[in-house]
């Protein structure tokens, strides 16, 4: 046998090797597709939480931002002037009316009153001997006149000098809640200086404004609620003034409603989110925040068909609200949305709906029987 015809059996047979590799390799891999095929179908469906459209009657609401104001906030100052002998201010807290807040020396006035009290004590018998001189016609009638005058002017004098010892005593003109103080012990203080601020507390107001459009729906008595700063907490006012000048410049009315705080829950200042509630919306479609899916501009909801099928439909949000949203379009009564579970889901996947209910209104929290 020669050379050349050896080499080419070695050839053949290496081909032949070669072959049985590929088959082995393809077989392996089909194999291993199949497995992987298989596994995919067994796997379990997907289990998601749904629930069932069920059109609704919604109360319709606007909302807006206001701020607490006390009723009435006043510096409190003194009307006489003179050194601070005595002061208590318990910044931050609330007193009463009539609480003495501090008092300045009288001993200045003190010697005021008994020199207007000699004053008119000397007016008096002044007066009475001229009485009995005229009487006797020793005197005048202009004599007796200008005792009279006299005796009038001590008076007043007499009675100025009272008053300004009752001033020398700084008080609360009202039960109110008390700033940081503006003196100090020992300080002199002139006439009108201010002391400390106080601030009405119970109630308070809430001011708040609304776009003109909706000043005819909005009623006096009516019911306002609100929340303070992210408090999770929703609090009720009682609206009693709608002012009837529209501002020209953003076209809104303003409104103010009484708080009650007996509580001290509140403190003036404070910011809150308003909530008034205009008219019913029949026929309402609500769906719980969770269940809308927001990509980019684009809202969507997942459908359950009846065959148990995902499809996503895109729909109008008209209104937020802090459990709910309204939708204008996109769904309709008897519709099964998915409200847990859209990280499982696409279009077209299969799925196994769960917590079957009925959406009802938290808004009004009337629960729909199901």
């Amino acid at each position: 046998m020669g050379v050349k015809s050896i080499l080419n059996k070695q050839g053949i047979l290496n081909k032949l090797v070669l072959i049985l590799y590929i088959s082995l390799f393809i077989s392996a891999f089909a194999a291993c597709g199949l497995k992987s095929q298989n596994h995919i179908h067994n796997m379990p469906l997907p289990e998601v939480e749904i629930i069932k459209i069920s059109p609704l009657t919604k109360a319709k609401t606007i909302e807006s931002t206001g701020e607490l104001i006390s009723p009435q906030t006043t510096e409190v100052s003194s009307e006489n002037m003179g050194k601070i002998v005595y002061l208590n201010i318990p910044e931050g807290k609330e007193v009463p009316a009539g609480h003495v807040l501090a008092r300045v020396d009288n001993s200045t006035t003190l010697a005021d009153i008994k020199v207007a009290k000699a004053k008119l004590q000397n007016a008096q018998e002044n007066f009475k001997r001229m009485q009995a001189l005229k009487s006797e016609g020793a005197v005048s009638q202009q004599v007796l006149d200008n005792a009279i005058e006299q005796l009038q002017i001590a008076e007043g004098e007499s009675e100025r000098a009272e008053s300004l010892e009752t001033k020398t005593s700084i008080v609360a003109p009202y039960t109110g809640l008390l700033s940081l103080r503006k003196v100090s012990l020992g300080a002199f203080i002139d006439s009108g200086d201010p002391v400390v601020r106080i601030s009405q507390i119970d109630p308070l107001y809430l001011i708040f404004s609304f776009p003109e459009q909706y000043a005819p729906q909005i009623k006096i008595d009516q019911d306002i609620k609100f929340m303070i700063s992210n408090s999770g907490k929703e609090y009720l006012a009682r609206l009693t003034v709608i002012d009837p000048y529209i501002d020209p410049n953003t076209r809104s009315v303003q409104l103010k409603a009484v708080v009650s705080n007996s509580n001290r829950e509140f403190l003036p200042g404070k910011f809150a989110n308003v909530r008034l509630e205009t008219a019913n919306i029949k026929d309402a479609i609500l769906i719980p925040q969770e269940a809308l899916i927001q990509e980019d501009s684009k809202k969507q909801v997942a459908v359950v068909k009846e065959d148990n099928t995902v499809i996503f439909k895109e729909v109008t949000v008209s209104e937020w609200d802090k459990d709910s949203i309204l939708i204008s379009d996109g769904l309709m009564e008897g519709d099964v949305i998915v409200t847990s579970g859209h990280q499982k889901i696409h279009p077209g996947s299969k799925v196994i709906p769960k917590s079957f209910s009925l959406i009802h209104n938290k808004i009004l929290d009337k629960q729909i029987p199901e």
